[in-house]
C-alpha cells in the first residue's frame, strides 16, 4: 500500500519515515507548549492562582498595575517593589519589570491589564481599584497561563492569590482601642477611605463589627476622605459646624494629620481619642502636641500597615513563577471573600500608643515626614512560606 501511494505522489518510504518523525516531534512540542501551566491547573492541586510547573527559572517579565500612586504610601510601596525588582534583575531572575498607574479608574486598569496580556508578560501584580471589576480580564490572563496576584488589597477571584496586610485586624485593633478609651460610650466621627476599594470595605466591616459590641458608642457621621489628607481636613472643617461636640474619631490612614490640623486651626479641643495613621508626619505632630501639653496629651494609636507588602508580594510571585509550591495552611480566606482560600495575610506587629511614642519618635528621626512606618520580609522569610 505504501509503495503504491508513494509512487503515485512521488514520495519514497524514506521521506514518509522522516515525515512521521516530524509529526511525532511536533505533537511532543505541542504538549510542552503549556509548560508554564494555567492557574486553572494549579487550582486543581489546591493552590489557586499559582503558576504551574515550568522549566523556566529566570528571565521573567513582570508588571505592576497600581490603582493610584497619588499618595505617599503608594509611592513608598512602588519604591520598595522597585528595589526588589532591581535585585532580581541583577541576578537575571527578572528580565523586565514595568509599572502602570490607573489613577483610580477601574476601566483604565482593566484596559492596562488587557494590553499586558497581549504583550506576553509572565506575571501581573495588581493593587486594585475595585475588588471585582477585573474579573473578565483576569479570566483571560489565567487562560493564557499568566500568574495574576493582588497586593495590598484583596481581589475576589478564585484564581488570584492576594498578598495583603491583614486589613481586618488592622482596623479591629484600632476600633477596640477607641472603644476602651471611651469606656464604651460616647459620640464619634468616622472617616473611611475610598468607597468600593477592597481595603476600605474590609476596614469598614471591622469597624462595624467592633462598634456593634458597644451600643453606647454612636457614630454621628461617617464620611469618605479617599486617602487624601487635604480632603480629610476639609471634611473635618465642614463637620465642625454640624457636629461641634464629639468624643472620639475613628479613621483610616491618610486622614489624621488633616483632621488634627483642621481642629487646631478652629481652636477646637482635640478628641479624647483618635485612631490611625502610620505616617511619620502624624507621629511627629502627635509627639509635638504632647511635648507642648504634657498635662493634656493627645490620646492616639498607630497600627502599622507597611507599604513593604508590595515587595513581599513580588518575592512570592517570583517563587511561584519558578514552580515552587506554598505550604499547606499558608493560604487563608479574606474576611470579604470567605468562599475562597486564596489570601496570604500579614498581621500587624507594630502598635504605638503614648506608652511607646517617644521610643518610635527617636527611632524614626532620620525619616522624612512623608515616610510610613515600614517593613519588608527578608527573602528567607518568604522562602519559609514554600515547600
Amino acid at each position: 500500500m505504501f509503495g503504491k501511494y508513494s509512487k503515485k505522489v512521488g514520495f519514497s518510504r524514506g521521506v514518509i519515515f522522516i515525515l512521521v518523525l516530524v509529526l511525532v516531534a511536533s505533537l511532543s512540542l505541542a504538549g510542552c507548549g503549556g509548560s508554564k501551566g494555567s492557574a486553572t491547573d494549579a487550582g486543581k492541586s489546591g493552590q489557586s492562582g499559582q503558576a504551574g510547573q515550568t522549566t523556566k527559572k529566570s528571565g521573567f517579565n513582570i508588571a505592576l498595575l497600581d490603582g493610584t500612586n497619588a499618595n505617599a504610601w503608594r509611592i513608598q510601596m512602588e519604591q520598595n517593589m522597585q528595589q526588589v525588582a532591581d535585585r532580581f534583575k541583577s541576578q537575571g531572575i527578572i528580565s523586565n519589570y514595568s509599572v502602570y498607574v490607573a489613577n483610580n479608574d477601574a476601566t483604565t486598569q482593566a484596559q492596562q491589564m488587557d494590553q499586558l496580556i497581549n504583550s506576553g508578560v509572565d506575571a501581573i501584580l495588581i493593587n486594585p481599584v475595585s475588588a471585582t471589576a477585573l474579573a473578565l480580564v483576569i479570566d483571560k490572563a489565567v487562560s493564557k497561563g499568566i500568574l495574576v496576584m493582588a497586593i495590598d488589597q484583596h481581589i475576589n477571584h478564585p484564581k488570584v492569590i492576594s498578598v495583603t496586610n491583614d486589613q481586618y485586624e488592622w482596623a479591629r485593633i484600632q476600633a477596640e482601642w477607641l472603644a476602651k478609651q471611651l469606656n464604651g460610650k460616647g459620640d464619634i466621627l468616622q472617616f473611611d477611605a475610598m468607597a468600593g476599594a477592597p481595603a476600605n470595605e474590609v476596614r469598614h466591616q471591622a469597624f462595624a463589627d467592633v462598634l456593634a459590641k458597644y451600643p453606647g458608642i454612636k457614630v454621628l457621621k461617617q464620611v469618605n476622605m479617599d486617602w487624601d489628607e487635604g480632603k480629610a481636613k476639609q471634611l473635618m472643617t465642614s463637620l465642625l459646624s454640624t457636629y461641634p461636640k464629639f468624643d472620639g474619631i475613628l479613621c483610616q490612614d491618610g486622614a489624621a494629620v488633616g483632621i488634627i490640623n483642621a481642629l487646631q486651626e478652629a481652636n477646637h479641643p482635640l478628641p479624647k481619642a483618635i485612631t490611625s495613621d502610620e505616617w511619620i508626619a502624624y507621629l511627629r505632630l502627635w509627639y509635638d502636641i504632647n511635648q507642648k501639653n504634657p498635662n493634656n496629651p493627645l490620646n492616639a494609636i498607630i497600627v502599622e500597615n507597611p507599604p513593604g507588602i508590595g515587595a513581599d508580594g513580588l518575592m512570592i510571585a517570583v517563587n511561584l513563577l519558578q514552580g515552587k509550591k506554598l505550604k499547606d495552611g499558608v493560604l487563608t480566606s479574606d474576611p470579604m471573600d470567605k468562599e475562597n482560600k486564596n489570601a496570604i495575610m500579614i498581621k500587624p506587629t507594630v502598635i504605638i500608643t503614648n506608652d511607646n511614642l517617644k521610643e518610635w519618635y527617636e527611632k524614626t528621626k532620620d525619616k522624612p515626614d512623608t515616610y510610613y512606618i515600614d517593613s519588608v520580609l527578608p527573602q528567607e522569610e518568604i522562602d519559609k512560606l514554600f515547600q
